[in-house]
């Protein structure tokens, strides 16, 4: 029967001499075979130790603890990097290495970094548990009820998040504080979002659809309402449009010249005589305004506007025609977007011609702001049924 100190080893010996000398010295042995011109056989450790000083050996198999602690230092380092690796983990999961405040308001979160900071919460440290991140709140939101209404501290990882609502104090300033919400304007992908004041109901990259809660003004809490308060933030989102455009081979235009000529005459019984500035020309857009009418007067005094423009006909190819009806359905997005809004892209999905123009249809891919303010949606608590029972 093997026991826990005995090992396998190979003896390089061809003669059986080898036999003789286990017999003469009493060796004991498990099993013997000899193959290749060498002995295998399983024996006591010990038992080894005297053969080795005899003959050429070497142990292929160690069994029992032997075995393990062979297996432990061949492997040593293997097992010391995967010791280190553990300790590694268990320090990184455990350390802060980000802090996330969501305010704009640079003053509220310097004033809160340094709250954190004095309860033991700060970048490198070791993370708090439940019970102490619960009383750490406590303690900054009493310590900072001047400027906050709410706080959350949210362990992600190896990041804390900070949500927070600032307290809103604005009645002596004559500022609007009623409570509200931000809505969705339009449908859309949102792709940027601030919050100052408010819950942020969501997150970038999710659709949104027009009127969705984005920024709400509740403030809950284990499914209770813990304060109202006037949403403020920034959310921009990718919207979409479709523009329909057609533009003619031929056409005419216009340019105006900056020059306007004023052009007052008198209508007698439906004639007219010019006083000043009579100016004979198709090339005008012309403007009139009756400056004197009275019943006992034989005659109306008219002032026409006549504003001079230059005007060039055109005749283009279906290219050219191609290229000036992108322009121009880049011209009617554009009218609607502000300065920090622009387009992400444009597609044409249907192109038609005919003799006389040519017919796209281009969607559009368009970054812009779709926040708007509204009033607080109505609190409603979640009740959560536990089925049916017979009494």
């Amino acid at each position: 029967m093997i026991n826990n100190n005995n090992v396998k080893i190979i003896v390089y010996e061809s003669s059986l001499k080898f036999i003789n000398y286990l017999i003469y010295n009493k060796i004991k042995y498990e099993s013997l075979e000899k193959n290749n011109d060498c002995f295998y056989l399983i024996t006591d450790y010990n038992e080894y130790k005297k053969i080795s000083r005899r003959y050429k050996t070497k142990i292929i198999k160690y069994y029992g603890k032997r075995n393990i602690k062979n297996i432990i230092l061949n492997n040593k380092y293997l097992l010391i990097s995967f010791l280190i690796s553990l300790i590694i983990l268990y320090l990184l999961t455990n350390t802060i290495f980000k802090i996330e405040i969501k305010t704009n308001d640079e003053e509220v979160k310097t004033r809160i970094l340094e709250s954190l900071n004095k309860n033991g919460i700060s970048i490198y440290k070791k993370k708090k548990n439940f019970k102490s991140l619960t009383k750490i709140k406590e303690k900054i939101l009493s310590e900072n009820e001047d400027i906050l209404e709410w706080i959350e501290i949210n362990d992600k990882g190896c990041i804390y998040e900070i949500d927070l609502t600032r307290r809103v104090i604005n009645k002596e300033n004559n500022i609007d504080a009623t409570p509200s919400s931000i809505i969705a304007e339009k449908d859309g992908l949102i792709k940027h979002i601030t919050v100052s004041s408010g819950v942020k109901m969501k997150e970038i990259n999710e659709y949104v659809k027009k009127g969705d809660t984005i920024i709400s003004g509740n403030v809950i809490k284990n499914n209770e309402l813990i304060a109202q308060v006037k949403s403020s933030g920034e959310v921009y989102a990718e919207t979409w449009y479709f523009v329909n455009i057609n533009v003619p081979f031929n056409y005419i235009e216009y340019e105006p010249t900056g020059k306007t000529i004023n052009h007052y005459y008198l209508d007698i019984f439906g004639t007219e005589f010019t006083l000043i500035g009579k100016y004979d020309s198709n090339k005008t857009l012309n403007t009139k305004k009756l400056i004197l009418d009275k019943p006992y007067l034989f005659f109306k005094l008219y002032k026409e506007e006549k504003q001079v423009y230059n005007y060039k006909e055109y005749n283009i190819g279906e290219k050219e025609a191609y290229e000036k009806a992108l322009k121009e359905s880049e011209k009617q997005i554009l009218k609607r977007l502000n300065k920090d809004e622009y387009i992400i892209s444009k597609k044409v999905l249907k192109k038609e011609v005919n003799s006389s123009k040519i017919y796209l249809e281009v969607f559009f891919k368009v970054y812009e702001n779709i926040a708007v303010n509204t009033n607080v949606e109505e609190f409603v608590p979640e009740i959560t049924t536990m089925g049916d029972y017979d009494y």
